[in-house]
Formats: C-alpha cells, structure tokens, sequence
C-alpha cells in the first residue's frame, strides 16, 4: 500500500498538469488553429510539483505537530487518566511485591515513581490554545509557506526576481480562504491534496502568467 507522502505526490502531481493544460487551452483559444500542446511547460509544471509537494507535505506536518489541533479545541490528558481522576481514584505504581522488598525501599520506589509520573502529569496536562495553535499555522503559511513556494516558482520556471511581489499579491488573494479551510476542517494527510485542489484555478494563472 504506497504511502501517504506516495499518494499526496501522485494526487498534486496530476492536479498540477490539469491546471497547466487547462490554462494552455485558455491562453490558446484567442489563438486561430488546433490546440497544440506545449510540453516543455507541462515539464516544467510536473517538476514543479515534484519538487514542492514533499517539501509542502513535510511542511504540513512539522506545522501540526508544533502548533496542533483545530480552533476551540486543546490537547487534553489521556482519557483513562482524566476518568480515574474524575472517579476520585488514585494512580498506583506497583513496583514489586511487598514480600520480596524491604519495608523502607518499597517506599522510595515508590516515591521516586510517583514524582516521575507528576512530571509526565504535568507535561501531558499543559493545556494549549487551539485558537492560538491556528492563528500561528495561519500566519506561517501565508508568509513562510507563501514565500518558499513562490520562490521555487520563479527558479523552476525561469522567471526573475521582479515577478516575486504580483505573484505574492495574487497568492494573498485566495491562500487565506484555502489556509482557513485547512487548519479548520481538513485533516492533517489531506491538506497538501486539498490545497492542489484548490490550487487548480491558482495553477491556470501562474501557467498564464508564465506566458504558457
């Protein structure tokens, strides 16, 4: 069975070369003749997806497990913990049975176990911002997300430098909507697929814009 990464790659991929045949059919049809199709455009916008769909998958998922979860939720602790402490009941640590130990060790056993089990208590109950964890995802992705992809763009299609900043202003126009979607509802596997499908009417203009 291929892999997530496998799948997310095959998925974009394809979404990418639909983008760029349809923005070629657009760009040809002011023009007099059959359709011809330029594929060394095509190439290029395949290899441009090769190349991003697994730094984007990566991306993803450094994101959501530094800033994780959705609006209005944060982690919580385990649930077997949290019910035996509603219950009132108390986690207990059996270290060894209380004939093969002497009194006085069993005892710092014990207490040496238990302050390990706070600390991990502690660690594990720290709550986090879900809001929080979204707005920083949010942020990241229309600056570091937007700027490592665009400039992958510009070298991988041969464009100049001067082409960063109205691309960048166009990407700003629909990524917030898309962004919004992805740290809401999509699940962690199917955003670098979702975004390409989004991605699509954003593919026909860069494949305009490079003058397919």
């Amino acid at each position: 069975m291929p892999s997530p990464l496998t799948t997310t790659l095959i998925q974009s991929t394809l979404l990418n070369a639909l983008s760029n045949i349809l923005a070629q059919i657009i760009a040809q049809l002011k023009k007099d003749g059959p359709f011809t199709l330029n594929t060394l455009a095509l190439l290029q916008f395949l290899t441009y997806a090769i190349i991003i769909v697994p730094i984007n998958f990566s991306w993803q998922k450094y994101l959501e497990a530094r800033w994780p979860g959705f609006p209005g939720r944060s982690r919580s602790r385990p649930d077997a913990v949290a019910g035996a402490e509603a219950k009132g009941s108390a986690v207990v640590v059996t270290v060894e049975p209380a004939d093969l130990l002497p009194v006085k060790e069993k005892e710092e056993k014990q207490r040496v176990s238990g302050a390990r089990w706070r600390r991990r208590w502690r660690w594990r109950s720290r709550p986090r911002s879900g809001l929080g964890n979204f707005l920083m995802k949010f942020f990241l992705d229309q600056t570091v997300g937007s700027v490592m992809n665009i400039l992958l763009f510009i070298v991988l299609i041969n464009l100049i430098y001067e082409d960063f900043g109205p691309i960048m202003i166009a990407r700003l126009k629909y990524r917030p909507v898309v962004s919004a979607l992805l740290y809401t509802v999509v699940p962690l596997e199917r955003r670098v697929v979702f975004g390409s499908a989004c991605g699509v009417v954003w593919g026909i203009y860069l494949s305009l814009y490079a003058a397919v």
